[in-house]
C-alpha cells in the first residue's frame, strides 16, 4: 500500500536571493519599458486600456489555467446585458470568469499605502467564490480539509494563518539587492504551495502579483498582469510548482525564478505592444468618429465605448438626449466606424460593436 503524502512543510526558499539571476536584467529591462508605454498613455485612455480591455484578458486567461473557458469577447456581451432581462448568463463557465474580473478590479482598487492583510485577501476571495458550493468564500481552510497544491497535500490547515503572515510579511519586506521581481516570482510560489483557501487559490495567487509588483517599485500601477503568458506555458507553470513542493532544492527554486523572470519579460514586452497597438487604433477610431459624427460625438460617446467595444445606447448615454445620441450611431454605423451585433426586438435593446477593438480581445 502506497504511504500517505505528508503536507508540505512552509519554510523561506534555500537559495541566496541576490545570487546573479540569467534573466533578471532582460526581465527588469522589459517591465520598465512596460511602465514608460503605460505611463504615457493618453488620459483618456489609461483607465479604459488595462482595467477595461486588458483586466478582461487576464480574468479569462487566469481562468483558462483552472480549466474555466471564458472569452475576454463573453465577458464583455455578459456585461453588456447587465441590468436587462438577459441579465443572468445561462453560463456558469462565464459566470465564473466574471467573477474573477470583479476580484481584479476590487483587488487593483486597494490603495498603495494599505498593506495586503488577511482580511483584504478575505475580501477578494469572498467576490471571486460568491456562490460557489464549498468554497467556503472569505475563510482560510481548517482542519480536517486538506488542500492540494500541484497534485500534493499543501500545508496543514491549522497552519495556514501562521504561514500566510510570514508570507505577507515576506511581501512588505522593501526588496534587496535581488529587486522586486525575483521577490514577486518567490511570493507567487510560496502562496501556491500554503494554498490558504479551500478553492480559488490559483486565481487568488495571480491577481496578486501586479499588487506585489506595484508596491515593490517594479511597476507605477498594479496593471502587469501575467496570466496570458502563465497559460501559454502552463505546463511549465505546473510543473514546476510541482518540483518546489517535492523536493524544493535550491536547484528548483532557480528553476522557478528564471521561469518566472521570462514570464514576466515575455509578458511585459507583449503588452506594452498591446498598449501602443490600442494607442494606435484609437488614433484611427478618433479619426473616424469625427469624420463621420462631429466634433461633440468624438468627445462625448468615443470615451464610453472605448471602455466597452460593445454597448447600447442606454450604457453610453450621458447627458446627451437618446436622439442626439442615436443620430450619432447611425452615422458612425453607415461609416463602419461600429457596427449592429445584435438587433434590439421589443424590450431587448440593440447591441453595437466596435470591431477595431473588439479583435484586439484575443487571450493574454
Amino acid at each position: 500500500m502506497a504511504a500517505k503524502e505528508s503536507c508540505y512543510v512552509y519554510r523561506r526558499p534555500p537559495v541566496d536571493l541576490s545570487r546573479g539571476w540569467a534573466g533578471l536584467s532582460s526581465a527588469t529591462a522589459a517591465v520598465a519599458r512596460f511602465d514608460s508605454v503605460a505611463a504615457g498613455l493618453p488620459a483618456t485612455l489609461k483607465g479604459v486600456t488595462y482595467r477595461d480591455l486588458l483586466f478582461r484578458m487576464e480574468a479569462s486567461s487566469s481562468s483558462a489555467i483552472e480549466g474555466v473557458e471564458a472569452s475576454a469577447r463573453q465577458l464583455i456581451m455578459d456585461e453588456i446585458s447587465a441590468g436587462t432581462e438577459e441579465s443572468v448568463s445561462p453560463d456558469e463557465q462565464v459566470r465564473e470568469a466574471a467573477r474573477s474580473l470583479a476580484a481584479i478590479h476590487a483587488a487593483v482598487d486597494l490603495p498603495a499605502r494599505r498593506p495586503i492583510t488577511p482580511s483584504f485577501l478575505f475580501a477578494i476571495h469572498a467576490l471571486l467564490m460568491q456562490g460557489v458550493a464549498g468554497a467556503h468564500p472569505g475563510k482560510f481552510r481548517q482542519p480536517p480539509y486538506v488542500g492540494y497544491a500541484a497534485g500534493r497535500p499543501a500545508v496543514d490547515s491549522k497552519l495556514v494563518p501562521k504561514c500566510m503572515d510570514d508570507l505577507l510579511g515576506f511581501m512588505a519586506e522593501d526588496s534587496g539587492p535581488e529587486g522586486p521581481l525575483v521577490r514577486v516570482a518567490i511570493a507567487h510560489a510560496l502562496f501556491e504551495l500554503i494554498h490558504p483557501f479551500h478553492d480559488g487559490n490559483g486565481r487568488m495567487g495571480r491577481l496578486l502579483m501586479p499588487l506585489h509588483l506595484m508596491r515593490a517599485g517594479a511597476t507605477t500601477e498594479s496593471n502587469l498582469v501575467l496570466s496570458g503568458q502563465l497559460y501559454a506555458q502552463r505546463e511549465d507553470y505546473r510543473q514546476l510548482l510541482a518540483n518546489l513542493h517535492k523536493r524544493g532544492t535550491t536547484a528548483d527554486w532557480v528553476a522557478w525564478v528564471e521561469f518566472m523572470l521570462g514570464v514576466m519579460r515575455e509578458q511585459a514586452l507583449d503588452h506594452a505592444a498591446f498598449f501602443r497597438l490600442i494607442r494606435k487604433r484609437f488614433d484611427e477610431i478618433s479619426e473616424a468618429t469625427l469624420e463621420a459624427a462631429g466634433q461633440r460625438a468624438a468627445g462625448h460617446p468615443l470615451p464610453r465605448f472605448l471602455a466597452s467595444p460593445a454597448f447600447t445606447v442606454p450604457s453610453i448615454m450621458g447627458e446627451e438626449n437618446r436622439v442626439t445620441v442615436h443620430k450619432w450611431i447611425e452615422k458612425l454605423v453607415a461609416a463602419k466606424v461600429i457596427k449592429v451585433e445584435r438587433a434590439g426586438v421589443r424590450r431587448r435593446a440593440t447591441i453595437y460593436l466596435c470591431p477595431g477593438l473588439m479583435n484586439l480581445l484575443g487571450r493574454k
